[in-house]
């Protein structure tokens, strides 16, 4: 009996503990909010070099680097990932799994992310299945499943 308390306990406590949290509640002092309402949350993420945030997600949005910089990713899963940013780089960002951010540049780095609120919850909903489409009397075949997803990929579409 003990050890089975015992053993639940631990569960709970590391399920609990690999929770990810909201971005703005585990790193209050790097995020800002400029704007929210029911639709978006817009917030600007500022990191000094050698600052981390804790373990967090973002709902699907988009973002925009208004000071460049280099951060480190970590992912809940051991997964690392290096990200150079570019001032004035933008784009779109699916739903991210559970990480960390750390400024391992020389710069402090921010950029703001619009965080959309309707697109999380249609983020894990599957893309209707391409039809081909007529042009000028000739049919355009969809994207090839493979071309389709390198492209999601690349571009981090859903």
């Amino acid at each position: 009996m003990k050890i089975k308390l015992c053993s639940t306990l631990l569960l709970m406590a590391i399920f609990i503990s690999g929770q990810a949290q909201d971005a703005l509640k585990v790193a209050p002092d790097h995020y800002k909010v400029l704007l929210e309402n029911e639709h978006v949350r817009v917030i600007e993420n500022t990191l000094a070099p050698g600052e981390k945030d804790a373990m967090h997600t973002h709902p699907p949005g988009w973002y925009y680097v208004t000071k460049p910089g280099t951060m480190k990713v970590v992912h809940a899963d051991g997964r690392v990932e290096t990200w150079v940013s570019k001032s004035g780089e933008g784009g779109w960002l699916k739903t991210l799994d559970p990480h960390t951010s750390e400024n391992t540049g020389k710069t402090t780095l921010v950029y703001v992310l619009v965080e959309v609120k309707s697109a999380a919850k249609t983020a894990s909903l599957k893309p209707p299945k391409a039809k081909p489409v007529k042009t000028s009397g000739q049919t355009t075949p969809p994207l090839a499943p493979a071309a389709a997803a390198a492209w999601r990929a690349r571009y981090k579409c859903i």
